[in-house]
């Protein structure tokens, strides 16, 4: 439903109207207004001096708050000079109508009006067998019975100068445009993802100003602006709950007006809005700035404005590694090897379920030499993605060591691409894990795999993993001294009983060195019956069989329940220490 447009009314000026005496003389006004809508005129004064703003309005429940008001915003500080408040109206005539009639003194420069009407109610909810209008209307001031209608012919807001002979003045359509602006995005709509590069030359003192949209009880905002570098992705600033004030209007209109500085460098600056409550529809009533719902870098005042330079962002390229566009119940890998260290550029986007406390869509990279995992998604790595509060991204640089790896991806059975249960987040067609060169990435130092291809480090003695329902695997394998070695296992389990598990075997007595127990396990994440084994033991010389057994449900890439936090390595790893 369309809670709000926004229109600009000219023409709206000068003439005597209905509600404004003859001698008012106002030299602006808006009094064509409509419910669900902002109205707004702009007027240059080029001399200042005492003005009245006369302002018929509706007044909404006891605590001041208003259904139909004004107010008057500087154009260049984008801060209100006046606006409609309880003090500085009074009752007039029937039903809640208020009437201002204030003195302010202005200064040449240019100004915006704005009225705005809040939403007609549409509908009907009983409350203790009254309609909820009625219940309301014994809170209203002036017995006001909802009926917005019978009112939008009292509504205006006027500009009247002392000086009956005044003419030094000009109007205009507001644009919301900031004259020291380097950036500046504003009027943005619903659904929008947008980034602008730019490029400081030295270290140089920006001022940040940008509206947000942040309801209560929301950990950041829905609709915000950030900025990164844009070589190490590191985020330099962002909104939050510590830099943002109320931008008026409704309590979820937030601003931030930041001078921040940064170092010689590159950076890029982001925008994005979920898919309601933005310059298309506010769905509550608007901020003092309307039109500047957006961002806008500003140059301070010793800033050197030759050092800065903007760029069209060259986007992510083209990825090394692409598990994106991920559907329901879906895993997918991709070996790899680096020939020499490299910088990597990791994108991914998944789901952490606050009921679980862990990811249920998420990606990781695991070192294909040794079976350890290199990196993982994590509440502490990650931020929220945009949409519902569920989605999470991490989007920052990692350096790894020359060796074999393999990325993995996995899916539950919803909230994935195209397919999501609560509101999508921004990159969705980014669902995933993507992987994009770093910084000095050198590409002939990389190249994919299939992981037949992988070559298992000197120190793996035995790997059986990715194990399903009804399979019996062992393997042998010999020392030659006393060696300490790392057992990695994951199985399934309940109370002093395990159903997917292993154990080592002296090959020479037949007697186990080592079982995997429900007593001797921890959680593997996911369902309560996923158990983990990760430590170490003592064997002396000898050849050992290692088994692995599995029942007939709950396995590799086929579980009835929540599968553990690392499904690849359903099985176990025997490894040197």
């Amino acid at each position: 439903m369309r809670l709000l447009e926004l229109t600009v009314r000219t023409g709206i000026l000068l003439s005597l109207v209905y509600g404004v005496s003859a001698a008012d003389n106002p030299i602006i006004i808006i009094d064509d207004v409509r419910y669900d809508r902002i109205e707004y005129a702009g007027i240059e004064l080029k001399r200042g001096g005492e003005f009245t703003v006369e302002a018929v309005g509706l007044r909404g429940y006891d605590d001041g708050g208003f259904i139909a008001y004004g107010w008057i915003l500087d154009s260049d500080t984008r801060e209100p000079v006046w606006k409609m408040k309880r003090r500085n109206t009074e009752r007039h005539g029937r039903r809640g109508l208020v009437k201002a009639d204030d003195k302010i003194d202005l200064q040449p420069g240019k100004y915006e009006l704005y009225y705005y009407v809040g939403n007609k109610w549409g509908g009907k909810i009983v409350i203790n067998g009254r309609n909820v209008i009625e219940f309301l209307g014994d809170l209203f001031e002036g017995d006001f019975d909802g009926d917005i209608d019978e009112y939008i012919e009292d509504f205006y807001i006027s500009l009247i100068p002392e000086d009956e002979g005044y003419s030094a003045y000009e109007r205009f359509d507001p644009t919301g445009k900031i004259d020291d602006a380097l950036v500046q995005v504003n009027k943005v709509g619903d659904s929008e993802y947008i980034e602008k590069g730019f490029s400081l030359d030295k270290d140089t003192e920006i001022r940040v100003y940008a509206l947000c949209e942040y309801p209560s009880g929301y950990k950041s905002p829905v609709d915000l602006a950030w900025i990164i570098n844009a070589d190490t992705r590191e985020k330099v600033w962002e909104m939050d709950r510590w830099n943002t004030d109320h931008a008026g209007g409704g309590n979820k209109n937030k601003f931030s007006d930041d001078e921040i500085k940064l170092d010689k460098g590159r950076y890029i600056l982001y925008y994005v809005t979920d898919d309601s409550h933005s310059w298309d529809y506010f769905n509550v009533p608007p901020p003092y700035d309307p039109l500047n719902w957006g961002v806008a870098l500003i140059s301070t005042r010793d800033a050197d404005k030759s050092a800065f330079k903007t760029f069209t962002p060259e986007g992510k390229g083209e990825p090394l590694v692409d598990l994106t566009r991920m559907g329901d119940d879906e895993f997918e890998s991709q070996a790899f090897e680096l020939k020499s260290e490299q910088s990597l550029h990791i994108h991914c986007l998944g789901e952490y379920s606050s009921w679980s406390k862990e990811f249920v869509d998420y990606g990781w990279i695991e070192n294909a030499e040794n079976g350890k995992t290199v990196w993982d998604m994590t509440k502490r790595n990650t931020v929220h993605a945009g949409g519902g509060s569920k989605n999470r991204k991490f989007d920052k640089m990692i350096t790894l060591p020359k060796g074999y790896y393999i990325a993995h991806y996995i899916t539950d059975d919803s909230h994935s691409y195209r397919d999501w249960n609560t509101s999508a987040p921004y990159e969705g067609n980014l669902w995933g894990l993507a992987i994009y060169p770093g910084v000095d990435f050198k590409k002939s130092d990389f190249k994919l795999l299939r992981e037949s291809e992988v070559k298992l480090g000197a120190d793996i003695l035995v790997k059986m993993t990715g194990l399903r329902d009804n399979e019996r695997e062992r393997a042998k394998f010999t020392l030659s001294k006393q060696t300490k070695i790392h057992i990695y296992a994951i199985g399934e389990g309940s109370r002093d009983e395990m159903y997917d598990y292993g154990w080592i075997i002296d090959d020479n007595t037949g007697r186990a060195v080592w079982e995997m127990s429900w007593r001797n396990t921890e959680p593997a994440g996911g369902a309560r019956k996923n158990r983990m084994f990760r430590d170490t033991i003592i064997l002396e010389p000898g050849t050992y069989v290692v088994n692995f057994v599995t029942d007939g449900s709950h396995s590799f890439n086929d579980w009835n329940a929540s599968k553990p936090r690392d499904p690849v390595n359903w099985g176990i790893t025997v490894s040197r220490e």
